[in-house]
């Protein structure tokens, strides 16, 4: 989870999932949260290369399902990677409808019922 404290580019009630495509996380989750409003979007910042960029980028070129749930709009933040990203910039009522969405959504993997497959290693990884 990293930087889901504004609202996403796809509005209210709604995240992305770097490395989407790469598995079926982002399916699972989201059949999690059918009678919802919230939903998950693919990343929308492919040629940020945001899936290996992050700090889950060790696991998933090992091929393990590692995303990341965000919801900042990278392009148009004028915050983003910046000392003046404080705390007033932040919409806390975006923060808890993402976690909310977030624990909903797993439910079905911390029970154990639904396992994301894993994703392709990157070439020249053990």
């Amino acid at each position: 989870i990293e930087m889901i404290g504004k609202e996403s580019k796809f509005g209210k009630n709604a995240a992305f999932i770097t490395g989407y495509e790469r598995s079926d996380f982002g399916e699972i989750l989201q059949k999690n949260l059918a009678g919802t409003d919230f939903k998950f979007h693919p990343d929308p910042y492919p040629t940020q290369n945001l899936f290996y960029r992050s700090d889950n980028a060790t696991l998933a070129a090992l091929g393990v399902p590692a995303h990341t749930i965000s919801t900042d709009q990278i392009d148009t933040d004028k915050y983003y990677h910046t000392v003046n990203d404080e705390f007033e910039t932040l919409k806390v009522a975006n923060i808890l409808a993402t976690i909310k969405a977030i624990a909903l959504s797993a439910r079905s993997i911390v029970a154990g019922t639904d396992t994301p497959k894993r994703i392709p290693k990157l070439s020249g990884r053990p």
